[in-house]
């Protein structure tokens, strides 16, 4: 792939025209930076219209109660997602996440059943399943692999305790011949990708903590995280197709008030006193950086739905506040700004794809079914109506365009 071209910050409101012009978007994906959300397909009726991605976890313990086991016939759960997000127009993403669980272990990370024989070789014949469902689907998929798996290998690169996988030693007939470590796993996840579901777009996690220290909580230097997560990533030599990051994975509210973490909501504004970077600078930094190092475009997932905006969003169990919904959107449906946006763009971010990171936290439905909590002018959804809102309006004024 060629070297992508770096792009200056945008520095004033973008109409419809905007572009962005870095590495280019995998075939089969809108050519715009796009939002998306999560949510069963059951509930289809209260997705988000305008969005054009819809993403989906596929996870649990593959010996008993697993994706393949939630609808019968084996694997209709992923077949039924994909037709009716096919036919609402969207792409379809399954966040595929089954290392932790499985054998009921909920190890994380999970360095146990990576080195369990029967789990990688159940797991490999697993991943191979959903692989054909995909390929019988017959259009773009995008997988999104275990999340945070590879930023536990970074992490733990160095400790030979922690850096073995059985992959040839699960005895799968796929994933012969391959190294029993990391590197040896992503590449027979994307060997597996080639041979059964060419369709299939492949997402590598990169997680922001993985070079041992935060980001964010640690003010560290964005392009130099960057630098060093790139170069872990090609160190495994195993060419995925796109790259996913995440903010966090909780609404801040919940996070101070339920799991009594000392955190505060991502800074918008630096401080000019140490000269120090906004958060959400810092991160649109870094991921400039991993984009440029890796030529891969970036979907940010799993962001928190919360906002501080509206009644609804009172910092109880599933209205609980956040502030980065707001942070991109409320310039949007202000005064059709879409700066903020535009400069994620040009990052390298081609889609921000919003959803729960567990059931307590705020969605965009009204999943906890009681009605209208907020002002006369919110809805009856967790959170007042505002990420349905802002992102019709986003899609109204632009959406900004990419490569």
């Amino acid at each position: 792939m060629s070297t992508p071209a770096n792009s200056d910050d945008a520095n004033s409101t973008n109409t419809e025209t905007t572009s962005v012009t870095t590495a280019p978007t995998p075939d089969g994906l809108p050519k715009r930076v796009a939002f998306g959300t999560n949510g069963d397909v059951s509930n289809s009726d209260k997705f988000i219209q305008e969005a054009d991605y819809q993403y989906q976890y596929l996870a649990g313990d593959i010996f008993s109660n697993g994706w393949t086991t939630w609808t019968s016939p084996s694997g209709e759960f992923a077949r039924t997602f994909l037709t009716k997000v096919s036919q609402m127009g969207k792409v379809p993403v399954f966040t595929y996440y089954n290392i932790v669980p499985a054998k009921n272990r909920y190890e994380d990370p999970g360095f146990t059943n990576l080195n369990d024989a029967e789990v990688m070789n159940k797991y490999f014949d697993d991943f191979k399943f959903l692989l054909q469902i995909c390929k019988n689907f017959g259009k773009p998929v995008i997988i999104h692999y275990e999340p945070d798996l590879f930023g536990y290998m970074e992490m733990y690169k160095n400790n030979a305790a922690k850096s073995t996988i059985k992959v040839s030693q699960s005895n799968q007939a796929d994933v012969q011949g391959f190294t029993n470590d990391a590197k040896g796993l992503a590449q027979a996840i994307v060997s597996m990708r080639n041979k059964y579901a060419p369709n299939v777009i492949l997402g590598w996690h990169a997680s922001h903590w993985a070079t041992g220290a935060d980001l964010i909580i640690g003010k560290r230097n964005p392009e130099q995280v960057a630098i060093e997560t790139a170069a872990y990533y090609k160190s495994l030599n195993a060419p995925f197709d796109l790259i996913f990051s995440e903010f966090t994975d909780r609404d801040e509210g919940y996070t101070q008030l339920v799991t009594k973490t000392t955190t505060s909501m991502w800074s918008t504004m630096a401080n000019a006193n140490n000269g120090d970077l906004s958060d959400f600078d810092r991160f649109q930094r870094f991921l400039k950086k991993l984009n440029t190092e890796t030529g891969r475009k970036i979907i940010l997932w799993q962001i928190p739905v919360g906002n501080t905006l509206t009644q609804t969003c009172n910092n109880t169990d599933g209205h609980y506040k956040d502030n980065i919904a707001e942070y991109f959107l409320k310039p949007v449906l202000d005064n059709g700004t879409l700066t903020k946006i535009t400069q994620y763009g040009q990052a390298g971010v081609i889609a921000f794809l919003f959803g729960q990171g567990i059931s307590s936290c705020t969605s965009y439905m009204d999943t906890k079914n009681d009605g209208l909590t907020g002002g006369a002018n919110e809805t009856s959804d967790d959170d007042g109506g505002y990420l349905r809102k802002a992102v019709k309006a986003y899609y109204q004024t632009g959406p900004v365009l990419a490569n």
